[in-house]
């Protein structure tokens, strides 16, 4: 309870912060949407001119629609920003307060997915209704509860990746390397270019297991009823073995 307590506190003060910079959140929410809408577009007209793609029209309208919003909640931006603690210091003042500077971490990813979630919400609404004739999402209340469960999963695991790199500058000066390695593998592997799905069937091994789906594909998947149940079994477990090994 303490703990709890401590993190509202936290994200009050956060969010009260972050409000200094709403033109900011709304110019990257925009960023947001404008990448999706324009791999989709590049899509539709792939297969208006016969290309054979391996999904349908509307699970591709589908999963740029929601993808936004998806990466918006399972994103994680603390590496840099831990590390500049490190170098600089200031980490120790949260070695002296009564609560973890892991409470901190978290309340700033909440006040931000909170401040986000108001702008981003009608922009992805208004996508949605651009793309209706082809957007479909379930009806089924188990399916959003496997997507809200493996949407928080998908956070965990991004937000101990992120402190894992951060950390790094216990041991080297500039992380730089490892964040741009990390950010381009995870923005091909986790499927925010292309969805997965559109893989050569020859990398559909590695792509099923690799940690990147799960930190965004999985989730989508989930969603729009792609998967099996075995595939629903597995992924999840593999989803929850890479949050407890991340976490861990």
């Amino acid at each position: 309870m303490h703990s709890l307590r401590v993190l509202r506190r936290l994200v009050v003060i956060d969010v009260t912060g972050q409000l200094i910079y709403r033109g900011a959140f709304v110019i990257y929410m925009l960023s947001m949407v404008v990448g999706p809408a324009v791999a989709l577009l590049v899509w539709q007209a792939a297969a208006a001119n016969g290309a054979a793609l391996p999904v349908s029209m509307e699970y591709l309208v589908s999963y740029f629609v929601l993808l936004g919003v998806v990466n918006m909640l399972v994103s994680s931006w603390l590496a840099y920003w831990l590390a500049e603690m490190i170098r600089l210091g200031t980490l120790s003042i949260w070695l002296v307060r009564p609560a973890s500077t892991f409470h901190n971490l978290i309340a700033n990813n909440i006040s931000e997915k909170l401040i986000k979630a108001v702008v981003l919400v009608p922009l992805i609404g208004a996508l949605g209704w651009i793309f209706r004739e082809d957007l479909r999402l379930p009806a089924a209340p188990a399916t959003w509860a496997l997507f809200a469960v493996s949407v928080l999963l998908a956070a965990t695991i991004t937000f101990a990746v992120d402190v894992l790199l951060g950390s790094l500058a216990f041991w080297f000066d500039d992380i730089g390397g490892f964040f741009r390695l990390r950010f381009l593998a995870g923005t091909v592997l986790s499927g925010q270019l292309v969805p997965l799905a559109l893989f050569p069937e020859w990398m559909s091994g590695f792509i099923a297991v690799q940690p990147f789906r799960f930190m965004l594909s999985f989730p989508l998947e989930l969603l729009l009823g792609g998967l099996s149940g075995s595939e629903v079994a597995l992924g999840l477990a593999l989803q929850a073995g890479y949050t407890v090994a991340a976490v861990g």
